[in-house]
């Protein structure tokens, strides 16, 4: 049922010509972490390769690490591409809240560029298509993934200036996960202004080029 879910949301998507599918990759509940990690690959390649002729990319989300679920290192995202001999429609979507939440500094000058070094030697900037921004409720090393709105969490404003700065992400696509307003209607087309507000905040962090 899984698959079967998971391959009709990469179907609609192609049709849509959409780059990637957003995927939080599981748990292993009672197995192992390495049993739990093949399971995830050996499933994506069987519904890779019956797609062959498809352009939409699967996305693994970084996550926060709560309980069993995988994810959340930049080590296991690679382990799940390797064994999926570096499928060429894998790639990655970095959550800043759960970097955070899963133990990786990106608050400090030195643990921001340390963590980005991890990951280009570890998995690439290649793989690297998107990212959700959004503050943390938690602190670093928590593995609980709560989202705040922009700069008023954990990570502060400061790592949100380096990324929109970061000129190796440039091009990429930065979404928004931040609280919404209580009680919106779901079906409403009107832009959030808690999202405007995030956004405000996210535009005014860009440093202006020299012309």
């Amino acid at each position: 049922m899984s698959l079967d879910a998971m391959g009709d949301e990469i179907d609609r998507a192609d049709a849509l010509g959409l780059l990637g599918v957003v995927l939080h990759p599981g748990c292993y509940t009672s197995t192992s972490e390495t049993a739990g990690l093949k399971l995830i690959a050996e499933g994506l390649l069987e519904l890779l390769t019956a797609r062959r002729r498809g352009r939409t990319m699967v996305l693994l989300e970084h996550t926060a690490g709560q309980g069993t679920s995988l994810g959340a290192s930049f080590e296991q995202i690679a382990a799940i591409v390797d064994m999926m001999n570096g499928h060429k429609r894998i790639g990655v979507c970095l959550d800043t809240c759960h970097l955070l939440a899963s133990g990786y500094d990106i608050c400090s000058e030195t643990g921001y560029a340390d963590t980005f070094e991890r990951f280009e030697r570890l998995i690439g900037f290649d793989r690297l298509k998107a990212f959700h921004l959004n503050d943390s409720k938690r602190p670093l090393g928590s593995r609980v993934d709560r989202h705040e709105h922009i700069g008023q969490g954990f990570l502060g404003l400061e790592p949100f200036r380096r990324l929109v700065n970061d000129r190796r992400f440039r091009g990429l696509p930065m979404m928004l996960e931040t609280p919404k307003t209580e009680a919106r209607r779901p079906q409403s087309i009107d832009v959030d202004p808690l999202d405007e507000n995030n956004l405000t905040t996210l535009r005014g962090l860009i440093a202006r080029r020299a012309s």
